[in-house]
C-alpha cells in the first residue's frame, strides 16, 4: 500500500478520534436531557452515560489499533506474528462493545420497559454491528494465521 493511501487513512483516523472524542463528550448532555425528558428514569443518567462512553471507547480502541496495522502495511511486515496483537486488540474492543450494547438492550427491554420502540430497535441494530464487525475481525486474524503460515512455508522453500 503506498503513502498516498496510508496518509489519508490516518488523517482520516484521526478525523474520526476526534469524533468520537466530541461524541464522548456529548453522552452526558444527551443522558441529563433524557433524565429532564423522563424524571423516573433519571437514575439511569449516569449508568447509561457510562456505557455509551465505554462504547465510543471502544471504537477508539479500534481505530488506535489500526494505525500500527497500516504502519506493518507500509513497511511490508503485516504478514507477522506481530499483526495478531493488534486484531486481537480490535477483537477485543469489538466484544467488549457488543456486550455492553447488548446488556443495554436487555436493559431497557426488559426492565425498563419504557420509551419509543425505535429505541430497542436502535440498540439492537448496534447489537448486530457489533457482533458483525467482530465476526469479521475474527475471520480477518483465520486469514492472517493463513498468511503468516504460507508465508513462512514459503520462505521455507526458497
Amino acid at each position: 500500500m503506498t503513502p498516498k493511501v496510508i496518509v489519508p487513512l490516518r488523517a482520516l483516523i484521526m478525523v474520526l478520534l476526534l469524533l468520537a472524542l466530541a461524541a464522548q463528550a456529548l453522552v452526558p448532555l444527551a443522558a441529563r436531557e433524557a433524565a429532564t425528558m423522563a424524571p423516573e428514569l433519571s437514575s439511569l443518567q449516569v449508568p447509561y452515560a457510562v456505557a455509551g462512553i465505554a462504547t465510543i471507547a471502544c471504537g477508539q480502541v479500534v481505530l488506535v489499533a489500526i494505525w500500527p496495522l497500516l504502519t506493518r502495511v507500509h513497511r511490508g511486515a503485516i504478514f507477522d506474528v506481530g499483526a495478531f496483537r493488534w486484531v486481537g486488540v480490535m477483537i477485543g474492543a469489538g466484544v467488549v462493545a457488543t456486550t455492553l450494547i447488548l446488556l443495554l438492550t436487555a436493559h431497557v427491554l426488559f426492565v425498563v420497559q419504557q420509551g419509543p420502540v425505535t429505541v430497542p430497535l436502535v440498540l439492537l441494530g448496534g447489537c448486530a454491528a457489533g457482533a458483525a464487525f467482530t465476526l469479521l475481525m475474527v475471520v480477518m486474524r483465520a486469514l492472517l494465521r493463513s498468511a503468516v503460515a504460507m508465508r513462512a512455508e514459503l520462505a521455507e522453500v526458497i
